[in-house]
């Protein structure tokens, strides 16, 4: 599970910067937000129906505060990014550039919260990221 992870989480990152970008410019992005979260709950409730559950209300009290939290996260980020294409911004650029600056924010969480570590070639790379940053800014 652990590659196919991976993998979802790749084509589904290039599919939802394609995605992001075509979408018609004329179209209220309130609405086309809308939409996309109709067809996501749509989706994720037939999958949750087909999942091995013990019982609806078990598994909603399950469900913690940062589920809650998350779907506002999710719509800023729609939004953000809806925007971004919308005022130009390059698919390839703004993607590198969020996915680096976001990682390089991540870094420290990842250390002060949830006790991750960060090697030595974590370190080359980071410094490498930086300087990708820096050098696509010229």
């Amino acid at each position: 599970m652990y590659y196919i992870s991976f993998i979802i989480v790749i084509i589904s990152g290039a599919f939802y910067h394609i995605t992001q970008k075509s979408i018609s410019e004329g179209s209220n992005p309130f609405l086309s937000l809308f939409i996309t979260y109709l067809v996501a709950i749509t989706v994720s409730f037939f999958l949750y129906l087909t999942s091995k559950n013990t019982s609806f209300l078990l598994d909603v009290k399950a469900i913690k505060p940062a589920s809650y939290f998350l779907g506002f996260v999710i719509v800023g980020l729609e939004m953000g990014f809806l925007i971004a294409y919308r005022s130009g911004w390059n698919i390839g650029k703004l993607s590198m550039i969020n996915s680096i600056t976001v990682a390089l924010i991540l870094i420290p969480v990842g250390i002060f919260m949830f006790g991750e570590h960060i090697s030595t070639k974590s370190i080359v790379g980071i410094i490498i990221s930086i300087i990708g940053l820096v050098i696509m800014r010229l």
